[in-house]
């Protein structure tokens, strides 16, 4: 008798189970369920359009210490498929990718379309089936089979897949066949500044920042830091809300956030302003070079100290090298609320770790159920990783529902 494989959700996980199911184990009718009108909507819109595939680090020691939740769930998952796999396997079926500097890889083409078309390409020669404005109501496991009961319509299977994504409406439906789920809270989001002063250097950037949260001073990040329209964004900022995810939410995304604008040492600065003042006593101090910043930061932040366009390094005196200082390394910003990294939501929270198997991604006390993806309390700073995550999880589980459904 042909098994019969429900997957529910079409983004990467739910795309990527089917195909190497498909692959592996070609006798078996794989039908993905989406809810929307939209395949791979992640996808897309991933990396700017560009869709950030995986990363470098192939090491999978290396590779979890990206991940803020399910960071120890992942490293047997990485053993059994890594970014370098996911390489292998995209560069087999025509998708040719290319590494930045930072690691960050994506498809040659720079665009997520090569992604999507690979994938749907797949699908149509490998002849699993995919439904639109399918959203699954209610699930059972009733007379060795799962039924399922779609807004429209009914039907059965041998196996489901669980690959949603985040979704309050599954986390409930989830709930009432006893599967335990952390609660939801935003990771991977910008900060809102209240009364923003520095709107009008929207779009400068820094290179080489150290943020720290005033409330939760145990964490810190560094990289590039970038000045919006609403507050603050950039790698560093983005790392930092994934990173204390949880404890931002606990405080209602109201906080102090701490700038080192150059991660500078604050003794090594304090020696470079007096050298200053020993050699260029006469000069101006608002023409200074020496902090390594935009030209436009430099004077916002010179007229915040309460500078006049006229004082020298001679002027300067104790209380003008002490506000430098502090406002160089120390610049406290008042953060009221958080706004999504452009469309690339994505969530801390899930479905409980501790009742999924990681070496086939199957649910305990639930027969032939299984979850990939961000449905799973699992979630990763920018880099790829989300997506290397759904690639790894999707692969083992298409592996084991494969060697099961053969027996």
């Amino acid at each position: 008798m042909v098994k019969k494989v429900a997957i529910i959700g079409g983004g990467a996980a739910g795309f990527f189970t089917a195909i190497n199911i498909a692959m592996i184990n070609p006798d078996i009718k794989i039908t993905i369920y989406e809810a929307s009108n939209h395949l791979l909507a992640k996808v897309l819109v991933s990396g700017g359009g560009r869709c950030n595939v995986t990363n470098a680090i192939y090491d999978p020691k290396e590779l979890i210490k990206n991940y803020p939740r399910g960071y120890d769930f992942l490293e047997p998952v990485f053993n059994q498929f890594n970014s370098k796999d996911t390489q292998n396997w995209f560069n087999a079926y025509g998708v040719k990718l290319k590494t930045e500097d930072d690691g960050r890889i994506f498809p040659e083409s720079n665009s997520s379309q090569t992604i999507y078309n690979c994938l749907t390409h797949q699908c149509k020669i490998l002849g699993i089936s995919i439904r639109l404005k399918s959203r699954l109501k209610q699930i059972e496991f009733k007379n060795q089979q799962w039924e399922l009961k779609f807004k429209n319509f009914d039907t059965h299977a041998d196996f489901v897949v669980l690959a949603t994504g985040s979704n309050l409406m599954m986390y409930d439906l989830l709930r009432s066949i006893k599967i335990p789920i952390v609660d939801p809270v935003p990771s991977l989001f910008t900060f809102n500044v209240k009364q923003h002063e520095f709107i009008v250097l929207a779009g400068i950037s820094v290179p080489n920042s150290k943020v720290i949260i005033k409330e939760i001073p145990d964490h810190e990040e560094h990289g590039p830091l970038l000045i919006t329209h609403w507050g603050f964004s950039g790698p560093a900022i983005l790392r930092l809300s994934a990173w204390l995810a949880i404890p931002l939410a606990e405080i209602d995304y109201t906080f102090t956030l701490i700038i080192n604008w150059n991660n500078y040492d604050i003794e090594l600065l304090k020696r470079q302003l007096l050298i200053q003042i020993k050699d260029q006593p006469k000069q101006k101090i608002a023409n200074w070079i020496g902090h390594g910043l935009p030209k436009r930061l430099w004077q916002k932040l010179f007229i915040q100290m309460g500078f006049k366009e006229y004082l020298n390094w001679a002027e300067l005196g104790k209380k003008g090298i002490d506000s430098i200082l502090k406002n160089l390394t120390c610049f406290e910003v008042s953060i009221e609320g958080k706004s999504t990294f452009k469309e690339e939501f994505v969530t801390a929270g899930g479905i409980d770790l501790s009742s999924v198997n990681p070496f086939t991604f199957a649910i305990e006390n639930h027969h032939h159920l299984y979850a990939v993806g961000e449905l799973l309390n699992i979630d990763a700073i920018t880099g790829g990783f989300n997506f290397q995550a759904a690639w790894s999880g999707s692969y083992v589980a298409a592996k084991a529902i494969s060697g099961i459904a053969h027996k």
